[in-house]
């Protein structure tokens, strides 16, 4: 079975990256050869260890040298960021079926969507099988005339969380480390209400005491929001380069604050406790589904700190059934492009 997936791949997104992670080591557990379309092959591949071709140039030859193409996951189905960005994924759905391929949309968000960019997408996907990866994009494709399963993230499965020490094991020790763990704060860029929000949490946080640390998921795009959070609040921002990095920066914190969806999903695979300023509905829906704080707009910055010093570990039933949901999302995904 030979699978081409396309998604917003190669371009230093690590919330992307990670999904493609997640979906790769999924499919290729079950004997999935696959390739990659990317903006950055050579990175794909570094990263990965995974074919890749370039998303425009290769994008023909993908396609011919496959059996089906997977589009996700991720947020592809919108047009507020951009109309070429809606109108290359469906571009490549388009070409797909032409050329007689098993085609799926797979854990992918849908909207926000203009009233033109809801009619390309009910043309181009009809009769397309579809999941996505929350109940507002069910709702919202509905809405179009179009079916959708629901599965979850497939970045959800990229490794377990750790083993929690019991109490008799923790001890003062653990009390300890939990004091110097800082709380962990995720911008993203283009939103500079919410991002002045995590900063304002994090003052009265560094006035209460509690050690701070700050993440760029996509470091190229974020760049300037994690610059001005840094200087403001005298940080040296934490690195990572790979899904891998991310994590174990996540890893070390007692609670993470973040803009971004993946900082949230990676606070969930590592079992620390988290909260979301929401800007897209893609945010709002894992929030809910984690049974997680979520802060809309405006956000109440003393709000955001008090529950970032409470430090509530996430909620542990509901994060296992949106796991359960992502491994599920993989058996649906195979059952759908292999005949």
């Amino acid at each position: 079975m030979r699978v081409l997936i396309s998604g917003y791949y190669g371009y230093g997104n690590l919330g992307d990256e990670a999904v493609l992670a997640g979906l790769a080591a999924g499919l290729r557990e079950r004997g999935a050869d696959l390739c990659v379309l990317s903006g950055n092959p050579a990175a794909t591949r570094t990263m990965h260890d995974l074919r890749a071709v370039d998303r425009y140039r290769g994008l023909v030859s993908g396609l011919v040298s496959s059996d089906a193409l997977v589009s996700g996951g991720g947020g592809l189905l919108q047009d507020v960021t951009s109309t070429r960005s809606l109108a290359y994924y469906l571009g490549v759905i388009r070409l797909a079926r032409r050329l007689g391929k098993r085609t799926c949309v797979y854990a992918q968000s849908a909207g926000p969507l203009s009233e033109a960019g809801a009619r390309r997408v009910a043309r181009a996907l009809s009769g397309v099988p579809i999941a996505v990866r929350d109940s507002a994009s069910v709702a919202l494709l509905g809405g179009l005339g179009l079916s959708a399963s629901l599965v979850g993230d497939p970045a959800l499965l990229l490794s377990a969380r750790p083993a929690k020490p019991t109490a008799a094991d923790a001890g003062a020790s653990a009390d300890a480390e939990a004091s110097a763990a800082p709380v962990l704060l995720i911008p993203r860029a283009g939103h500079d209400d919410l991002n002045t929000a995590l900063l304002e949490a994090g003052r009265r946080l560094r006035e209460r005491g509690v050690p701070l640390a700050l993440l760029a998921l996509h470091e190229r795009q974020d760049a300037a929001a994690v610059a001005k959070l840094a200087v403001a609040l005298g940080l040296a921002p934490w690195r990572a380069d790979s899904p891998g990095e991310a994590l174990a920066h996540v890893a070390s914190a007692r609670y993470v604050l973040s803009v971004r969806l993946h900082g949230l999903i990676f606070a969930a695979i590592r079992g620390v406790g988290f909260a979301g300023l929401v800007y897209d509905p893609k945010v709002a829906g894992f929030l809910a589904d984690a049974r997680a704080p979520a802060f809309t707009r405006p956000v109440d910055a003393d709000g955001l700190a008090a529950v970032a010093m409470a430090a509530a570990p996430p909620d542990a039933r509901a994060v296992a059934t949106l796991t359960d949901r992502a491994r599920d999302g993989l058996t649906w995904l195979v059952q759908h492009i292999v005949r």
